[in-house]
């Protein structure tokens, strides 16, 4: 075996689930060894502690404790975690707000391909896992009480608070974002993305390429303008000026 090849362990209760797993991941996967398979939680942990794995496929639901409660024995979480699940919606919105990888079953193969190459790039740049204890985090909450958002970038990821975020806008296939007192992001993921994703926060669309925090609006001008905090500005399109209008006057 090489010694740049990514060790990683598979979790998985089901045998024919974690069998496929570890067959798709040796077959297309190259840049993976897979050390150990286990079928619950204790035996994961003894066996991360063991190997010291650079990655774990996770599975969410098991017997006598799940994906979660394995990632809270751990103090710190030195492996990437890519989460194996058929998790409900909400679970799935907390994963896209932590930007955490996640491959729904039955597993893809170009998923698959596709997650372990963003972690072996996350690896190469040493990106912290911050994202994971966002997660945690957002788990332990009910869905609006989510507070912070990690931001994915060609640079690694950006961790903000929701109430922070002032406006969303397009760039292309990209989303930049604009915070108080940090400037601006770009995200790899587009608008839309983040519309459907802020559905239940006060943002709302003003135009085809903005969205925006209705709590950071100061104003509007008869041209059309939106002035919002730290003095960002953005149109308002026709087809969003009534619903637009009407949020505002009841906010303000």
């Amino acid at each position: 075996m090489q010694d740049n090849l990514l060790k990683a362990i598979v979790v998985d209760d089901e045998t024919p689930s974690r069998e496929a797993l570890s067959t798709y991941i040796r077959d297309f996967c190259p840049i993976v060894r897979i050390v150990a398979e286990c079928n619950n939680a204790r035996a994961a942990y003894q066996s991360i502690l063991e190997q010291r794995p650079h990655l774990v496929f996770l599975d969410i639901e098991m017997p006598n404790g799940d994906g979660f409660d394995l990632l809270r024995m751990f103090k710190t979480i030195d492996y990437k975690v890519i989460f194996v699940t058929a998790f409900s919606e909400y679970a799935l919105r907390a994963f896209r707000f932590s930007a955490s990888d996640y491959l729904l079953k039955p597993v893809k193969v170009d998923e698959l391909v596709e997650a372990v190459n963003k972690v072996n790039l996350e690896l190469a740049s040493r990106q912290t896992n911050l994202n994971l204890q966002i997660l945690l985090d957002g788990l332990s909450n009910k869905e609006n009480d989510i507070t912070n958002l990690v931001i994915p970038s060609t640079k690694g990821f950006s961790v903000i608070k929701i109430t922070d975020l002032i406006m969303c806008e397009a760039d292309g296939y990209c989303t930049n974002f604009y915070f108080a007192g940090k400037g601006r992001v770009t995200s790899s993921k587009n608008l839309k993305h983040y519309e459907e994703l802020l559905a239940n926060h006060p943002f709302m669309r003003v135009h085809h390429s903005n969205l925006v925090n209705i709590n950071h609006v100061k104003g509007y001008s008869h041209q059309g303008e939106i002035s919002l905090s730290e003095e960002i500005c953005c149109p308002l399109g026709n087809s969003y000026k009534p619903r637009f209008l009407e949020i505002f006057g009841k906010n303000k």
